[in-house]
């Protein structure tokens, strides 16, 4: 699985040795709860809204030590304040889904050797497949 943020690459795919470990999703729903006064029962009220959350962990491999603490350094200050859609493609399949407006809302970074790791916490609408 390939995942990219924009011109971003999050998880570079097979050919690169990346894939995404712990991948989950967390889809969300917007529910307003209405009661009425000296009512017996309150009533969940579907607004139509959905939140997704993706979290997922990736390992890359760097050329040296200081090439990993350098990018582990500097990865979360490289997707501040970005708003992009993220888009997630299969292997071997090229199954395509975008998670349209997304927002990187955390970005977890440690380097061990030459091998960095990063756990993201990705928040935009509905998944959609990409047709093509």
């Amino acid at each position: 699985m390939k995942i990219f943020f924009g011109d971003i690459s999050l998880v570079g795919g097979i050919e690169c040795g990346e894939t995404p470990i712990d991948f989950k999703v967390l889809g969300q729903r917007t529910i307003q709860m209405l009661s009425t006064i000296r009512g017996s029962e309150a009533k969940a009220v579907d607004r139509g809204n959905l939140t997704t959350r993706l979290e997922f962990r990736v390992r890359k491999k760097h050329g040296t030590a200081e090439i990993a603490q350098h990018y582990a350094i500097r990865h979360a200050s490289e997707l501040r304040n970005l708003q992009s859609d993220l888009t997630i493609v299969g292997e071997p399949s090229n199954t395509t889904y975008c998670l349209k407006n997304a927002v990187v809302s955390s970005v977890e970074s440690v380097s061990n050797g030459n091998v960095s790791e990063h756990f993201y916490k990705i928040v935009g609408g509905a998944v959609a497949l990409e047709e093509g």
